[in-house]
């Protein structure tokens, strides 16, 4: 199966390009998209300089994988909407994948807990944990807390491991017996997000363009600074 992938939740996005041969990878390219230069136009470019390395044809491409947040309200619209973009024009089918999930997947394999973490603003925390007695795709959609960062810390148990870009800040504040994943690991990459998507897919998790919708998990500033406006 040829795979292509959206990941642009956060500042350091990619596009990546896998293929598995009978459940097997066996090709990963991916390319990195800065925010700073990243719209949903500008990703169907990277996305055709990557077919064209590998060789593929857009009709060649069988599965669109796309990180549906939690993240940034705009990197998360433009990644939504270059997939489902690109899957109506093929005919390929569409999975979305959670952001933090797509986190945890490197780290599958860990003995103990992972707390994937993005920044929420405000001092608070896009937090979901991850069950080592449990494989990541059995916890694709985990339960994901919007938390203040003073009271996520206390949570965190002795042979937990965090993973995510706040740790450049938080990284010193936590706890005893807690360890940090390797910073290389600490950004979504639209590869784990292909990896994920695959086994969502044959697991049935496939959505039409139509019904792919990011998930913010909060409202935007703006709608809550209008709802207190309001007395809402």
């Amino acid at each position: 199966m040829k795979t292509l992938a959206f990941e642009t939740s956060g500042l350091l996005g990619s596009v990546a390009l896998l293929e598995t041969v009978n459940g097997k990878l066996v090709s990963t390219i991916e390319r990195e998209t800065p925010a700073d230069q990243r719209t949903a136009r500008s990703l169907l470019p990277t996305t055709h300089e990557l077919l064209k390395e590998s060789g593929w044809r857009p009709a060649d491409i069988e599965l669109v994988a796309v990180s549906t947040g939690p993240g940034s309200f705009t990197g998360l619209r433009i990644g939504v909407v270059a997939a489902k973009t690109f899957a109506y024009a093929v005919g390929a089918k569409l999975v979305g994948v959670h952001t933090l999930a797509a986190m945890a997947e490197p780290l599958a394999e860990r003995p103990s807990r992972v707390w994937s973490i993005l920044d929420a603003q405000r001092q608070e925390l896009f937090a979901a944990s991850f069950d080592p007695a449990r494989s990541i795709i059995d916890q694709a959609e985990p339960s994901t807390d919007v938390t203040p960062i003073d009271v996520w810390l206390p949570r965190l148990a002795t042979g937990d491991q965090v993973i995510g870009p706040p740790l450049a800040k938080l990284a010193q504040s936590l706890p005893a017996g807690v360890s940090v994943a390797d910073q290389r690991l600490w950004n979504p990459t639209a590869a784990a997000v292909a990896r994920l998507g695959i086994a969502l897919f044959q697991r049935g998790g496939e959505i039409s363009p139509l019904e792919l919708v990011p998930d913010y998990f909060r409202k935007s500033a703006a709608e809550e600074k209008a709802e207190a406006a309001l007395g809402l």
